[in-house]
């Protein structure tokens, strides 16, 4: 199942790269269903199902979340390097 929560942690994140948060949202509820409805099908209980299937889906957000983490972070810092103080030039004279 570890390998299962990288997966998801890894689709989460490439998803963040083109996908809205809104289909995403929807992507990961199908997500939820899906698994919970085909665990409790194949024998397991209902519980652990709904349990797995959250495990899923934060693995998915937290994989989103992390994308756009690292996205930010370059672009803040790229714009604190190309950012230089100017010097204010008025046309008026001081007093």
């Amino acid at each position: 199942m570890g390998l299962t929560l990288a997966i998801c942690f890894v689709l989460g994140a490439v998803s963040a790269l083109r996908m809205p948060i809104l289909v995403f949202t929807l992507v990961v509820m199908v997500v939820m269903a899906a698994y919970a409805i085909f665990s409790v099908v194949a024998g397991m209980s209902s519980i652990m199902a709904f349990g797995w299937s959250m495990a899923l889906a934060s693995m998915l957000e937290a994989g989103y979340i992390f994308t756009h983490t690292v996205l930010y972070l370059v672009y803040v810092r790229r714009a604190d390097e190309t950012r230089a103080p100017r010097k204010i030039q008025s046309k008026y004279t001081a007093d």
